[in-house]
């Protein structure tokens, strides 16, 4: 027997004990109604359970039975909790199906749900997560694009794991104190940002997300999960309020992180507070428009049109040229080589080049 079961075998509602009372004494139903000033049917509803002990009606109980008020309202109050307590676990039961299509495993790793095989515990563990009533209010919030706040995921092929990826994205956010956003100022840090590019200190993570969250600009790193392969997000959270850039390690490489953020910051510099961007879903339809103007914003970070030009008219790149053309124009060695990949003058597999790159990964995260 399930607890479930064990739990509607076992509940008992007030009217059972009303009903014992009035047997060990001696008074039928008819007489108890007149008595209570009640017709039978109603008093029939109450020894049933269809309708509540009210605090009249207590009242009236502890005149006629000598049983107290608060008696009465504590027996109805525990049915009422018991009563809600089976409700939910029968609601529990019924999502276990929506559980099952979400990446429980990785998500129980990260202690973003209990390490239990409860189902039910789980699903409810779930809801909390994404702050759902039910897996309706889930689907409505990420399938279904009738809102500007809502993520159109519709036509994707793993919508539970892409939006697992987007809602880790939105908790990190909440633990990041950010100014208010300043277009300008971000404008005006851009070559301190490309410094912190070039020069790659030890704690240069944590020195961007310091310099976005100053700016207003909410900078968050979110491990890549099975089934969800995002480049990276940008939307505003909060009531429109706060921008967030979320940057994913799919690649796992300097200058596709750094493309990512610079493609991201574009959106938010460039676009509309109500739109929705995520890279790397091809299912999802998305501006071409606005998406070559974050693209083209992107690249003129990493290299201007001057610097690529001179680069890209070598032959042949030795180590001695990428790291003269690093210091001349301060570019991190591992986005010259990148770059020089991308544009095919150089093989992917080049050991020499790959030595210089820079591997990206971010660390576990924990809530």
């Amino acid at each position: 027997m399930t607890d479930l079961e064990a739990k509607k075998l076992l509940l008992s509602c007030p009217g059972d004990t009303i009903q014992e009372t009035i047997d060990e004494i001696g008074m039928s139903q008819a007489e108890l109604a007149e008595r209570l000033g009640r017709s039978i049917p109603k008093l029939n509803e109450l020894i049933k359970g269809k309708a509540p002990i009210t605090k009249e009606t207590a009242t009236k109980l502890e005149y006629v039975l000598g049983i107290p008020v608060s008696f009465w309202l504590n027996l109805e109050r525990n049915y009422q909790d018991e009563l809600l307590e089976i409700e939910q676990m029968e609601f529990l039961e019924q999502c276990i199906e929506w559980l099952k299509a979400f990446p429980i495993s990785v998500m129980k790793k990260n202690g973003l749900l209990p390490n239990t095989n409860d189902k039910p515990l789980l699903v409810e563990s779930l809801l909390k997560f994404f702050r759902v009533a039910s897996p309706v209010q889930w689907s409505s919030l990420y399938t279904n694009n009738q809102l500007a706040f809502k993520i159109d995921l519709n036509h994707t092929a793993e919508p539970q794991a892409i939006s697992v990826w987007l809602r880790l994205g939105e908790l990190q956010a909440d633990k990041i104190q950010t100014a208010e956003f300043d277009k300008r100022l971000i404008r005006e840090r851009f070559d301190e940002i490309q410094t912190l590019c070039y020069q790659k200190p030890d704690n240069w993570m944590e020195l961007l997300q310091q310099i976005c969250s100053e700016c207003g600009i909410a900078l968050v790193y979110t491990p890549c999960i099975s089934k969800a392969p995002i480049y990276g997000a940008t939307r505003w959270i909060r009531n429109s309020s706060k921008p967030l850039i979320q940057i994913a390690d799919r690649q796992k490489d300097y200058n596709a992180f750094w493309f990512s953020f610079f493609h991201e910051l574009a959106h938010i510099l460039l676009h509309n507070k109500k739109d929705i961007f995520i890279e790397g879903l091809s299912e999802i339809d998305q501006n071409d428009e606005k998406e070559k103007q974050a693209d083209d914003f992107a690249a003129r970070m990493l290299l201007s049109e001057k610097e690529r030009n001179e680069l890209f008219r070598n032959s042949n790149y030795p180590v001695e040229l990428i790291m003269t053309f690093s210091q001349k124009y301060r570019k991190n060695p591992s986005i010259i080589v990148s770059q020089i990949q991308r544009e095919g003058k150089a093989e992917y597999n080049d050991f020499r080049l790959n030595k210089m790159k820079i591997k990206v990964e971010f660390d576990k995260l924990s809530f």
